[in-house]
C-alpha cells in the first residue's frame, strides 16, 4: 500500500515546482565534482550535454512541496473520493514551514474558487473517508497536520471553503 495525497477543486490548480531541484548534464556534473557511475561516463551513446541528472545541494531539499497535474497514481484513486474535475498531486514531507506554504497556496487558490479538498488516501483501498470542513479563515498549519501523521486508519479529507 502507498499513501497518496492530492488536492481537488472546481477550478484549475497551479503547479508548484521544487525550487531546489536542478538538472545537470554529465559534463556539468563532472565540472561540479560529482562522482558518477562508470556506466554514465563510459557510455558513448549518451549525449553528455543533455540535462538528465537530478541534483540538489542537500537531501532534505528533495522533500520540498511539489504540486503536479501529472499524477503518479491512477485517476481511479481520485475518482473514488472526489467528483471535482481538477486534481493535482501533493508531493512533500510535512514540516510546519511547508505546511505554512501549503496554507498560502490554498488561500491563494480560494481567491478564484469556492472550495478545495485536500486528501490523504491509501492507493487501491477505497473505504469510507473522514471529511472535515472548515473555512479559509480557519485554515492553519495545525489543520493540515493530518497530512504528516504516520500511520493510516482511513482516508481523510479536509474541505476548505471560501466562507
Amino acid at each position: 500500500m502507498s499513501e497518496f495525497q492530492f488536492i481537488t477543486s472546481d477550478h484549475p490548480l497551479k503547479e508548484v515546482e521544487n525550487p531546489y531541484i536542478k538538472f545537470l548534464s554529465i559534463n556539468e556534473a563532472i565540472k561540479k565534482g560529482v562522482i558518477l557511475p562508470e556506466m554514465l561516463t563510459d557510455d558513448e551513446d549518451l549525449d553528455r550535454d543533455e540535462k538528465i541528472l537530478m541534483n540538489v545541494e542537500a537531501e532534505e531539499h528533495l522533500d520540498e512541496i511539489e504540486i503536479k497535474c501529472d499524477l503518479y497514481y491512477e485517476q481511479e484513486n481520485v475518482e473514488a473520493y472526489s467528483s471535482k474535475p481538477h486534481v493535482v498531486e501533493l508531493r512533500w514531507r510535512y514540516t510546519d514551514a511547508r505546511a505554512e506554504q501549503l496554507v498560502a497556496y490554498i488561500t491563494d487558490h480560494l481567491k478564484t474558487a469556492d472550495e478545495v479538498e485536500i486528501w490523504k488516501v491509501w492507493v487501491d483501498e477505497q473505504t469510507e473517508p473522514s471529511v472535515n470542513t472548515i473555512t479559509c479563515d480557519e485554515l492553519t498549519m495545525d489543520a493540515l497536520r493530518f497530512l504528516g501523521e504516520v500511520g493510516f486508519e482511513r482516508p481523510e479529507c479536509l474541505r476548505v471553503t471560501k466562507a
